[in-house]
């Protein structure tokens, strides 16, 4: 099957699901507990991996909520994160995504397509290797700023308590940022380092899980930008279960070096 017509499938009928359930939930209660969305989130993992399987008999399925499983010969595959920004969807507060990739191995690299859904507004980001990245049918590509000073940066801020040296690191970039954002849903923030609406996205935390960014880094890449791992390489890690990564995503290799100067020079 085309990988790609089964990626929009999929994205299109999860993002209903995700505004029925949520409807449904808030119906009651603007605020959902933390078991009610975890129900949510459980549930529309189930519903994506029931459309894989009605139209895959090989693959690997890895959810954010349900962890691996393989089915057949496990080629390809796919990458689910049914609700990034979760919070923020059991708050109300309305910005939460879907992110879905598919790939041939067992890296970063090996990414054939990818996917990410604005939940409340519908705006979808679909990458196929070779071909760039469209945001709602329209190719997109990165910006072309190349100074911290003139740059719209996204950088995870919710450290919790655990991740202050984090914080330290990142202290001189917010500092010199023409603007900086922090809207709780680091796939569509990374997404949009690929569409130029960003110019960059950091999160040196060491938190997120393969579901977090899989597409959306992918997607970055295929527009035309760069992402580097916490020491200014490559970011390309293999699918490891206990992984936690850091990265910077950045719309050119300027940008992300003069933000990987001010990240060592603080470390």
């Amino acid at each position: 099957m085309n990988m790609s017509i089964l990626l929009n499938r999929i994205i299109e009928k999860s993002r209903a699901k995700a505004l029925k359930m949520l409807m449904e939930a808030k119906s009651t209660s603007i605020i959902l507990s933390e078991e009610e969305g975890w129900r949510i989130d459980l549930e529309l993992e189930e519903e994506i991996l029931l459309e894989v399987k009605r139209n895959l008999q090989n693959f690997t399925f890895i959810g954010e909520e349900t962890g691996k499983s393989v089915y057949g010969s496990g080629s390809p595959i796919i990458i689910v994160d049914p609700l990034d920004g979760s919070t923020n969807a059991y708050r109300g507060y309305p910005i939460y995504s879907t992110s879905i990739a598919i790939a041939e191995e067992g890296n970063l690299n090996s990414i054939i397509c990818g996917a990410v859904v604005n939940i409340v507004t519908g705006d979808t980001f679909i990458g196929i290797r070779g071909f760039g990245v469209e945001l709602n049918g329209r190719r997109v590509k990165p910006s072309n700023v190349e100074k911290i000073s003139e740059a719209l940066i996204a950088v995870d801020l919710n450290v919790r308590g655990k991740y202050t040296e984090h914080l330290e690191k990142v202290k001189p970039v917010i500092v010199e940022a023409k603007h900086v954002r922090f809207i709780g849903t680091d796939a569509l923030e990374t997404c949009f380092v690929a569409a130029g609406i960003c110019d960059a996205f950091i999160d040196l935390r060491g938190a997120l899980r393969l579901t977090d960014f899989a597409a959306a880094c992918f997607m970055v890449k295929e527009a035309g930008g760069i992402v580097l791992n916490e020491w200014g390489g490559e970011f390309n890690p293999e699918f490891q279960d206990n992984i936690r990564a850091k990265y910077i995503a950045s719309c050119n290799r300027k940008l992300a070096n003069e933000i990987m100067v001010k990240i060592r020079g603080n470390s």
